[in-house]
């Protein structure tokens, strides 16, 4: 695995890359990181090559004074696919990540050959009530104040993990390094009051509308435990992007790639080798 740090799209930006082959790009959520396919990477580089980027704002990436809605990452994607990987990418997107990943093929066809949303926000409002009061002005003193604290760290990865002997106290401790840089409290929380307030999702509607414009090859991956977006919204894109394999891990909470490593790692192998589309709807 060798670690980069380059300013892509005018931001100092960290990413971690192994293999060869054709280019996976993997996303991670809001106010995640890397460390979300920690156990991916190296699998995945057998068949590719697979970067796994902290978008800015993120992990050891650059904090700049940005809106952070999720739509503003499409562009910084876009423009990772040209620079960095060279050739179109597979994009692989968890929560936020796969809604950013879903809009960047909407948006950019020639750019992404294959789409995997993995507990993905987007098809659908109802998000847990927990994310929704982070969003409120208030709680942001809070947030910066505490996000950081190793208990704090870990009360947030027990509802992200299923299974609680998964958090481990060296993830504890990774999560809470990179909580603690400077900035990172004002990011995480402009980034929800920006996608979120206390109704759930915003702009819905719009996110919808702009994923009937995704012609690549889909799959959808859920936790059936998750407690931050509900496995029923599985069934809803399903629905939406109609033929698209649906894969639903029990005993899975937000975090599929972390909580399930080796069927998931099969899954996208399998699933990205077989020949893009050149059109669709």
């Amino acid at each position: 695995m060798e670690e980069h740090t380059r300013v892509i799209a005018g931001y100092r930006t960290y990413y971690q890359t192994a293999g060869e082959g054709h280019p996976l790009l993997l996303i991670h959520g809001v106010g995640g990181s890397s460390l979300t396919f920690q156990w991916n990477i190296d699998e995945l580089a057998h068949r590719f090559r697979v970067y796994a980027v902290d978008l800015p704002g993120h992990g050891r990436s650059e904090k700049p004074d940005l809106q952070y809605a999720v739509e503003d990452a499409v562009p910084f994607i876009a423009e990772f696919i040209r620079d960095v990987c060279g050739e179109p990418a597979a994009l692989v997107g968890v929560s936020a990540g796969g809604l950013m990943c879903a809009l960047t093929a909407a948006d950019y066809p020639d750019l992404v050959t294959h789409l995997v949303m993995v507990s993905s926000a987007g098809f659908g409002r109802d998000v847990t009530w927990g994310l929704r009061l982070l969003s409120l002005p208030v709680v942001r003193p809070w947030i910066e104040s505490t996000r950081h604290d190793p208990a704090a760290v870990r009360m947030s990865l027990r509802r992200t993990i299923h299974d609680a002997s998964l958090i481990t106290d060296d993830l504890v401790a990774a999560v809470a390094e990179e909580r603690a840089q400077p900035g990172n409290g004002k990011v995480m929380h402009r980034a929800l009051r920006n996608n979120l307030n206390i109704f759930g999702l915003r702009r819905c509607r719009k996110h919808l509308r702009a994923l009937k414009k995704v012609g690549v090859p889909v799959m959808i991956i859920w936790g059936a435990q998750d407690r931050f977006i509900p496995v029923r919204h599985a069934y809803r894109a399903m629905k939406h992007f109609a033929g698209a394999p649906v894969h639903i891990f029990d005993r899975c909470g937000h975090w599929p790639p972390y909580e399930h490593p080796n069927r998931f790692n099969r899954l996208v192998g399998e699933f990205v080798t077989v020949p893009a589309r050149t059109s669709g709807g």
